[in-house]
């Protein structure tokens, strides 16, 4: 019995650190999708930027000249700003997914607390433990006559099953 509730505990855990790797997971991928907008951002922006050049330095070669630092300016500028939101954003996921990470941490470690107190009492409800019968409930006090198959347990009342349980 001792063994299956400590499997049933490791694969409770188990589970809560996969749930726990699952939202890394999740928040990594989260994070990996805001730097591939930002490339294609930066992408598309400098190849607007590239055709702009092109059309202004077919136009004239005054015009083009003006035009290309005019560009390479804004292109600059808005490379510069891009860059700025995107290191921006990934500070700001990587806190988020700190303080999801503590706050999971912190939940488990509260469930595993609750989850081990609750395996020592199913596991060892005995006198030994500091409570004696009287203060059990009658179905607390069946439940232990069942583990230790005492006949006649489903008829007899509380202060029999006490007597039987100590006569076991």
């Amino acid at each position: 019995m001792t063994t299956t509730v400590v499997h049933k505990i490791y694969d409770f855990n188990k589970a809560m650190v996969g749930a726990t790797v699952d939202t890394a997971r999740n928040v990594a991928t989260a994070v990996g999708d805001g730097l591939t907008n930002a490339f294609h951002i930066a992408r598309d922006t400098g190849a607007t930027v590239v055709g702009q050049a092109q059309s202004a330095t077919e136009r004239t070669v005054d015009q083009a000249s003006n035009g290309a630092k005019q560009v390479v300016g804004q292109a600059r500028s808005a490379g510069e700003r891009t860059m700025n939101q995107a290191s921006k954003g990934v500070k700001e996921v990587t806190g988020q997914a700190r303080a999801q990470g503590k706050r999971a941490n912190e939940q488990l470690d509260r469930v595993a607390q609750r989850t081990a107190d609750r395996a020592i009492d199913a596991v060892d409800p005995t006198p030994s433990s500091g409570t004696p019968y009287e203060q059990w409930s009658k179905a607390e006090l069946y439940e232990r006559a069942q583990e230790l198959d005492i006949d006649g347990r489903s008829s007899m009342s509380k202060s029999q099953l006490i007597k039987a349980l100590r006569s076991a």
